[in-house]
This record gives C-alpha cells, sequence and structure tokens, in this order.
C-alpha cells in the first residue's frame, strides 16, 4: 500500500451512531485530509504529507489535533509495511526491508498458500497475524455531499527492536487490551496518549526480511514486492532496479511509513497555504 491508497481501519461504533462497544471496520483514504479544507482536497497532496504523524507534538498540530479533540482514534490494519535500511553508498543504496507480526510455526509472511485463515468459536483466529497500528482518522464532506475517511498512522522514536533500521516507528498495539484502551470515548486525549508513549515493543512482537527493491515503486502491489531473498541478492536487485529506473524518469516511489517533515514543519507549510488562499 502507499499514501492515498484505501486501507481497512477499525473504529469505535459510536462514530457511526451504533454503540461504543462495538467494532466497525472502515474503508479510509491514507493521508489525512486537513480539518479546514473546504474545497478540492487533492491540491494539498503534493504539498503537505499527512501519512503519518509524529506522537511527540500531535497534541498541538493543527493538523491533528482536531481529529484528537473528537477522539476520532483509529486502528490501521496491515500484514505489514516496508521500511528502508539506509546504504553505504551508490553502489549499495537502501535496502527495503517487510516487517510484520511474529507468526506462529509453519506460516511465512511472504507465502499466502501456508496463512491457512480460518475463525474457531473456542480457538477464535488462526492464520497470518495482521499488524494494528494506532492512527487518527478525519472525516470530509466534498462539494456534491459524498463523504470521505481519512487518517493517518502515529509514529514514535524507535526502540532497540528497529532502530537499527529506521529512527522512526508506528505505534503497534499489541494486544487486545491495547486496542480497546485506544478505541474508547471514555478516554481522554491526554489520557489516551499517554497511554501509547507508556507502551513498549517488545522484541517477540515482529519479524522482518530483506526484500528486493522492486517495492520501491509504488506500481509494484505484487506478492513479490514481501517475497524475501538472499543477501547475495541484494546487489543483483538493486542492480536491477538502478538499471530500470534510468528508463523511467517518473517512477512512483513508494514511501517509507515514517518518511515525512516533523508536526510543527508541517505547520508551517500548512500555514503558506493558508495565507496564498
Amino acid at each position: 500500500m502507499c499514501p492515498k491508497d484505501i486501507l481497512p481501519c477499525i473504529v469505535s461504533g459510536s462514530h457511526f451512531e451504533g454503540e461504543e462497544a462495538e467494532r466497525i471496520l472502515c474503508a479510509m483514504t491514507w493521508g489525512m485530509i486537513p480539518p479546514w479544507c473546504q474545497e478540492d482536497y487533492k491540491k494539498y497532496s503534493s504539498k503537505i504529507s499527512t501519512h503519518n504523524s509524529r506522537l511527540e507534538n500531535i497534541k498541538t498540530s493543527t493538523m491533528y489535533s482536531p481529529s484528537l479533540q473528537k477522539q476520532q482514534r483509529c486502528i490501521v490494519v496491515c500484514e505489514g509495511f516496508f521500511e528502508w535500511k539506509p546504504g553505504t553508498d551508490n553502489k549499495f543504496p537502501k535496502q527495503p526491508y517487510y516487517i510484520y507480526a511474529n507468526q506462529d510455526n509453519g506460516i511465512k509472511a511472504d507465502n499466502p498458500t501456508t496463512w491457512n485463515n480460518e475463525f474457531f468459536e473456542t480457538d477464535g483466529w488462526k492464520g497470518f497475524k495482521v499488524l494494528k497500528l494506532a492512527g487518527i482518522f478525519g472525516v470530509h464532506k466534498t462539494a456534491e455531499g459524498n463523504v470521505i475517511h481519512s487518517c493517518t498512522i502515529i509514529t514514535r522514536e524507535s526502540n532497540k527492536v528497529l532502530s537499527w533500521l529506521h529512527h522512526r516507528m508506528p505505534v503497534c498495539l499489541t494486544n487486545e487490551e491495547e486496542c480497546q484502551v485506544w478505541l474508547s470515548k471514555d478516554l481522554s486525549t491526554d489520557a489516551a496518549i499517554k497511554t501509547l508513549n507508556d507502551m513498549i515493543l517488545k522484541e517477540t512482537v515482529l519479524n522482518w526480511h530483506p526484500v528486493s527493491t522492486i517495492v520501491n515503486n509504488g506500481l509494484n502491489k505484487t506478492v513479490d514486492c514481501r517475497k524475501k531473498i538472499k543477501p547475495k541478492q541484494i546487489e543483483q536487485a538493486t542492480f536491477m532496479t538502478s538499471w530500470l529506473q534510468k528508463g523511467s524518469a517518473t517512477l512512483n516511489k513508494r514511501k517509507s511509513i515514517n518518511d515525512k517533515t516533523s508536526n510543527n514543519e508541517e505547520d508551517e507549510i500548512i500555514s503558506k497555504i493558508q495565507k496564498t488562499n
């Protein structure tokens, strides 16, 4: 998935005239539509990046604080995400990795034929384990009266689990209790943010492996993007991508889930945009 794609998100039923305890799966555009936007929201997409938001200053952000105050919290569900390890030089540029939930024995993240997904009333879900990422969402009404839900994924400073790969990481909700707490409208904004800050990502939660640099092109959405490659294949994959890029000046690059400016820098950009409109 890439920013502007549609993501499955879990929200409290109270946002859709349901019960607080209900959980509703809602399709949302990945990338928050500015809360003040009353016209064509697409004109902002090339000027600001809203696919993730920093936990450290999310409460003071003009982009994200309105959704927080309305308790529009959500859980973004995904099979995994890609992150790029910095390269050493031009010959060995960034190496992409696929990060996903640690799976039970026999289940391979890059091979859906091993998943055997099934739900049992007694034992619950058996099969591939998805990631649940903390997010917030907005509701935008177009001039035609259509309602569009959009979301952003909350990130924080990486701990030792992923700091070797990137200095930022998404906030992972690792159990049912954390999910219930994050979605509960009984929890104040301050308490909800404190809950995320207090969470510690454990080493047993995630797994990862290197993948081909074909994932650098956001137009590539096949299962090959998450196929594990061996170390000796990395140099070959990098060479192929470099060769292909020479023939495509308009390559649609896939973005890191953590790739963006800070919320404060974003607010400065937003202020400039508003002054020119």
